[in-house]
């Protein structure tokens, strides 16, 4: 093991004992917050959006919608009632994760030991989640900007880091992110 191994072990257990100092509802209520929460609800809306308006009561619903301007060619043209359809559900979804994440904060912030020992292991395994994904996202950038920075970054893991951090760089998941991106 080189010494970025260790600085990776290192920041490791920093973080893990963050995700200890401020358990896991202070954790998901910092994560799920603000602009990030955000980027949750919408690709929440993305993936389940198409779904919901299989379902026969709502595809009735907005085409009685558009039925109302139906003599308005533009906004028949923009589909305007989807475009109400989204909107609305993205309201739900940004409502329905707040309510959640209160949810579980009161549930693992209960003052009971049991409860009070799960708050802090769950929180330092969910810090720890959040910094294996930050470190692939930061992978998947150097490896998109190519060239000199990434070979150089290479050999430098090749060095210093071959033991844990370069088989976390040569494996990374986050290059399928690339693939998705693209479609």
């Amino acid at each position: 093991m080189g010494y970025g191994d260790w600085i990776f072990l290192a920041v490791v257990l920093g973080i893990a004992a963050l995700g200890v100092l401020f358990g896991f509802g202070k954790v998901l209520k910092f994560i799920t917050g603000g602009i990030v929460g955000i980027f949750i609800s919408f690709i929440i809306c993305y993936c389940f959006g198409g779904v919901i308006l299989q379902i026969p009561f709502v595809n009735e619903m907005l085409a009685n919608l558009a039925a109302k301007w139906s003599h308005i060619s533009f906004l028949t043209t923009i589909h305007l009632e989807l475009i109400i359809y989204y909107v609305a559900l993205f309201i739900i979804t940004m409502i329905l994760r707040i309510i959640i994440v209160r949810i579980l904060k009161g549930i693992v912030e209960t003052d009971v030991l049991v409860m009070r020992i799960i708050n802090k292991v769950l929180g330092a395994a969910l810090m720890v989640a959040l910094g294996f994904l930050l470190m692939g996202l930061t992978f998947q950038i150097i490896d998109w900007i190519g060239g000199s920075t990434k070979i150089d970054f290479y050999n430098a893991l090749a060095t210093s880091a071959n033991a844990i951090v370069r088989p976390l760089y040569d494996w990374n998941p986050m290059r399928s992110l690339g693939a998705f991106i693209k479609k």
